[in-house]
């Protein structure tokens, strides 16, 4: 059974991992369509619309259609960011790993 586990884990090492959850949120990013009219509640606003929240730690917040609007536009960027933050990432480290495990297992071997 370990070795089944073992076998299942081994191909998802931290870079790939980070490699295919950077592809999925880029691909999240390009799937949704950012341009929609914001929403409250699951209801749609409209221009004269406001926002209120109400949350248990810092009472209720109010937030125009602009404000909305406004912080809905710069999602793509920020998941975008992290997407590609995480492809790199793990494209850069998944050879330096390889080649750090290739000299332990020289140095070993010769030791």
């Amino acid at each position: 059974m370990g070795l089944l586990i073992h076998l299942l884990i081994l191909p998802f090492r931290k870079p790939v991992a980070a490699i295919v959850l950077g592809l999925i949120i880029l691909g999240g990013v390009l799937a949704v369509d950012w341009d929609q009219e914001p929403t409250c509640g699951g209801q749609t606003m409209t221009q004269d619309d406001v926002c209120r929240k109400v949350t248990d730690s810092d009472g209720s917040s109010d937030q125009t259609y602009a404000d909305v609007k406004s912080s809905q536009s710069s999602a793509p960027y920020i998941w975008g960011t992290l997407g590609g933050v995480l492809v790199l990432g793990g494209a850069v480290s998944w050879p330096i790993r390889r080649r750090r495990a290739a000299r332990a297992a020289e140095l070993a071997a010769a030791g």
